[in-house]
């Protein structure tokens, strides 16, 4: 039973085996060496493969953080303007303006940050949308600085606000409601992808743990492979010689040759089967200690 078992599930691999021994010992022993090495070209395949994506996703995130940390830094500049600016029109004193001040001089900073993170954005629908989010703040911003700056000179110059701080007031609150609806949007975004990201991530170092799994196993097989080839091809061959040069020496009958391959183990099974066999040995009872 377990023979036929056996049997039953080496006949497969004959016509494998019979094309393997019938090819020259010099290819089997490069097939036997680099089948190793598969292993060692998959597991470094995928390792650059993932290393190559994380590299582009922990890029992404790094680039999420800083356009979150920009958006937050323009909200916060926008606000101390307009607080300063109030402080400046109920009080008259200048040094309420230095809040309005850095405002000016930093917000272009600020906006040409974001515009530069929008446009290294991957994928041109998503690079799109938000260099039109941004394009948006821009106008809005640029609309409450040059509504700030009006209200500056008129303090300034020693105009009555009080009848106008309330029409004032009211304008100032609905572009900042504007700016900061805008803000909130695009920082909630940036949290979603970048939760994909590290999703992305994630799944990433799964995978490396199944590829390295997989490696091993196929570094097992082929391992097992290349001996199962070795000790059918190449050390059959070699016992088999071995064999043949016993029996010549002994005087036995010399096997059939084996089938003639274009290889330098072929000539030397050749020659040997080409080599007469030894006479045997022949006793001489009146020599041995007669005489």
């Amino acid at each position: 039973m377990a023979r036929r078992l056996r049997d039953t599930l080496s006949a497969p691999a004959r016509p494998v085996l019979r094309y393997w021994n019938d090819l020259p010992m010099r290819v089997q022993g490069r097939i036997t060496i680099g089948l190793p090495l598969v292993a060692v070209l998959i597991s470094a395949g995928l390792a650059l493969t993932g290393n190559l994506q994380r590299v582009d996703i922990e890029t992404d995130i790094q680039r999420k953080f800083e356009m979150t940390g920009s958006l937050g830094e323009l909200t916060t500049l926008m606000v101390d303007a307009e607080t300063g600016m109030r402080g400046y029109q109920l009080t008259g004193r200048t040094e309420y303006l230095e809040p309005f001040t850095d405002a000016s001089a930093e917000l272009p900073t600020v906006l040409g940050r974001l515009e530069t993170l929008a446009t290294a954005e991957p994928g041109e629908k998503p690079r799109t949308d938000k260099l039109a989010r941004i394009a948006e703040l821009r106008d809005l911003t640029a609309k409450q600085m040059t509504d700030l700056a009006r209200q500056r000179d008129v303090v300034a110059a020693g105009g009555d606000t009080d009848g106008e701080i309330r029409q004032d007031l009211a304008y100032g609150k609905n572009l900042m409601d504007g700016i900061r609806s805008r803000v909130d949007q695009r920082r909630t975004g940036e949290r979603e992808l970048l939760d994909d990201r590290i999703e992305e991530i994630n799944q990433i170092r799964l995978r490396d743990y199944l590829s390295v799994g997989i490696a091993l196993a196929v570094a097992v097989l082929t391992r097992f492979l290349a001996w199962f080839l070795h000790r059918n091809g190449i050390l059959r061959r070699v016992d088999r010689l071995a064999d043949t040069v016993r029996v010549i020496r002994e005087g036995g009958t010399v096997p059939e040759p084996p089938p003639v391959k274009r290889d330098r183990m072929g000539e030397l099974e050749r020659e040997v089967h080409l080599l007469e066999p030894a006479a045997p040995a022949r006793r001489d009872d009146a020599v041995d200690g007669r005489v």
